[in-house]
């Protein structure tokens, strides 16, 4: 990806997959382990599972009425995206948030991100952006959507200007750092939809202008009131 050219890289319209991304949540019904994960990880936000509560499959699959297979698959998830952890290398428990380690995420994003986007300015194909535009615009003129899908939209720009930056290793360090902070989606942070919709829009207005000044302090501001907002649920916590 490193020597594509500027200009030609994405060209195309969003492929069949990437629109499935973004489509409404009821077109297909959701996975036990989608459900298990989602319940799991409002229990722990909600200090049900408190830090250090030890995670059975069984008796988790008997409080939520799902079969232990969906049960292990979300906490395997968990546990790969940092939120569970292991006791004498056996036990799972419920793995301390630490304010500090979500901070450290977020200022390295914001490393990440904003000269990633500085390099996708004139690399981004222009018709995805429109694409992305009108996605957008869609959401906020609607009902606010499932948090899942938003979340896919969200992720589907930060993913393109990732992608678009020509940097691989760049690229796939922003996944896996954005992956850290999934938990906190739409649904748990439902004040922040009209906010970040305006701010996502900004995000693709600066690159449709091949602005790269404003481009980076668009994402700056956007990853900073990400920042607080998680904070602040954190704090209620």
């Amino acid at each position: 990806m490193a020597d594509d050219p500027p200009h030609g890289a994405g060209r195309a319209e969003l492929g069949p997959g990437e629109l499935n991304m973004v489509r409404p949540r009821d077109a297909a019904p959701r996975s036990l382990s989608d459900v298990a994960y989602d319940a799991l990880l409002d229990r722990m936000l909600s200090q049900e599972l408190a830090p250090g509560s030890l995670l059975q499959e069984r008796v988790l699959g008997e409080s939520l009425q799902i079969s232990r297979t969906p049960i292990r698959e979300a906490l395997a998830r968990l546990e790969a995206e940092g939120f569970v952890t292991r006791h004498a290398g056996r036990l799972l428990i419920v793995r301390e948030i630490p304010v500090q380690e979500l901070m450290q995420i977020f200022h390295v994003r914001g490393m990440l991100e904003v000269e990633a986007i500085g390099l996708a300015t004139n690399r981004i194909a222009e018709d995805r952006l429109h694409t992305l535009r009108n996605l957008f615009e869609t959401q906020m003129h609607g009902s606010i959507p499932d948090g899942g899908n938003h979340w896919d939209a969200d992720d589907l720009l930060h993913g393109s200007i990732a992608d678009a930056s020509g940097n691989a290793v760049l690229a796939e360090m922003v996944r896996g750092l954005r992956r850290k902070t999934r938990m906190f989606s739409l649904r748990r942070m439902p004040d922040r939809f009209l906010p970040g919709s305006i701010e996502h829009l900004a995000i693709i207005d600066s690159l449709i202008d091949r602005n790269e000044i404003a481009a980076r302090r668009a994402m700056t501001l956007h990853l900073e009131n990400s920042k607080l907002s998680i904070l602040h649920i954190i704090g209620r916590i």
